[in-house]
């Protein structure tokens, strides 16, 4: 039987006109132990829903999600318009095997699509925070700039030479404001790197382009022991 917890939660913030972020604090007495890149259900009228966690974790058992609203969806509707801060939800978890392997030497590329950057976002905030000197490249596709929710984040990062970031969007000639990179994000990795089998990739995004990225990099001889997925 799954063993529910109640979490409160603390506030409510819209990343993007369709993506909310939750915070989610625990009773002192519950507190959550999790890795980086795992996921929780949330229980309501009866079905479960996955999020990945999109912060490292926290003294305070602090947790993160990163929520799309889905047209027809009544739970993400529910969270957009009714769920407030100091309300409860029943959590179960923490899940999942898409975990930070241990040290090996290689290069990290992360890559993210839509809200799949929240597990990444756990990783490179727990890498960070680590003071881990291994060099990271952080890659996101997107349609639109619009689609870059948390780009300051990633932006400030670069800036203060934390990460390499390289954002890619698809649509990127529907957008006269866009000076970046256009294309398809699979395509700008094998671009840039010319030795992917001194690399580590952890990619999670939606499902066609975790298989384009997967065909593509072990095509261009990345070791299949070296991509590291999830669904997002």
């Amino acid at each position: 039987m799954t063993r529910l917890t109640t979490i409160k939660v603390k506030k409510k913030r819209l990343l993007a006109p369709d993506i909310l972020q939750v915070i989610l604090v625990p009773n002192p007495a519950s507190t959550m132990e999790f890795l980086p890149g795992q996921y929780i259900s949330i229980h309501h009228e009866g079905i479960e829903r996955y999020f990945s966690i999109a912060n490292a974790p926290q003294e305070d058992g602090a947790l993160e999600l990163h929520i799309r609203r889905l047209p027809g969806n009544d739970f993400t509707t529910y969270v957009f318009e009714v769920l407030s801060a100091g309300d409860t939800l029943s959590i179960s978890g923490p899940f999942g095997m898409f975990r930070l392997q241990p040290e090996n030497g290689n290069h990290l590329i992360f890559v993210a699509g839509g809200t799949g950057f929240a597990p990444i976002k756990s990783f490179i905030e727990h890498h960070l925070e680590m003071n881990l000197r291994r060099p990271i490249r952080l890659y996101r596709g997107a349609r639109s700039k619009a689609d870059l929710y948390l780009d300051d984040l990633c932006r400030h990062w670069q800036r203060q030479h934390l990460i390499d970031y390289i954002p890619v969007l698809s649509d990127a000639d529907e957008d006269t404001a866009w000076h970046g990179r256009k294309g398809m994000v699979h395509e700008a990795i094998v671009r840039d790197q010319p030795r992917l089998e001194d690399c580590e990739v952890y990619a999670c995004g939606p499902p066609a382009m975790i298989t384009a990225l997967r065909g593509t990099l072990l095509g261009c001889g990345l070791p299949p022991r070296q991509f590291h997925s999830e669904g997002g």
